[in-house]
């Protein structure tokens, strides 16, 4: 085993135990993977497999055309979304797609096709307004298209009535983008509870989109 997967394979049971800690994901809800630096690979949870026993022997190994490589576990069922991804941002190494209460409440809201940046702390570290990807049953083709269309130049994209993907171009950047997308809609729900989100100015949320793109490496 190469010293790059063994560093993937850490770095995926590490951000298992994070988001399990941290009320992102319940069972064996949601799924995390992360690019083999320097390899045509990646490292991806498997299915129906609890995150506080998960060890690094369990997880599954495939290449970026969809061939499975290693492991003898069935592969998260968003085995596709998370290929699909990698493949449309070359820029993103690590993925983490949780359920989180308040970003999958916030993308079940009737008529709410995005979710603004209602912060500073949002506008610079996911890149402005987080699209919701249209629903479609969890693990299909339909639902990966609609991830893989909706991310963007993003620091992610929440799921309707389901839950949030975050990304980096390494596992802190992604679990960062997955605490910064829960953040910004648990304040986004309280706002709307009481009045109506104050857009901050465009000038403003274009020059922090353009300094996330250039931290992040943004390429598509």
């Amino acid at each position: 085993m190469s010293e790059a997967l063994k560093r993937a394979k850490a770095q995926v049971v590490r951000a298992c135990k994070i988001i399990s800690g941290n009320g992102y994901v319940l069972g064996t809800a949601g799924n995390v993977s992360s690019i083999v630096e320097g390899e045509n690979l990646f490292v991806i949870t498997p299915s129906s497999y609890p995150y506080q026993i998960m060890e690094e022997k369990d997880l599954v190994v495939a290449d970026l055309d969809g061939n499975i490589v290693e492991g003898d576990k069935k592969p998260s069922i968003e085995f596709t979304m998370h290929r699909g991804i990698y493949l449309e941002r070359r820029d993103v190494k690590a993925i983490v797609h949780s359920h989180s209460p308040y970003a999958t409440t916030a993308a079940s809201v009737e008529g709410i096709t995005h979710i603004p940046a209602v912060d500073i702390e949002a506008a610079f570290g996911l890149g402005g307004d987080m699209e919701i990807a249209g629903f479609a049953p969890p693990g299909s083709p339909e639902l990966a298209e609609f991830a893989r269309q909706a991310i963007g130049e993003k620091g992610g994209v929440l799921l309707a009535n389901h839950g949030a993907i975050g990304v980096g171009k390494n596992m802190d950047e992604a679990l960062l983008a997955s605490d910064n997308i829960e953040r910004n809609c648990r304040m986004f729900l309280n706002i709307i509870s009481v009045g109506k989100v104050k857009p901050m100015p465009a000038d403003f949320m274009e020059f922090s989109s353009s300094i996330f793109k250039e931290v992040s490496g943004i390429s598509k």
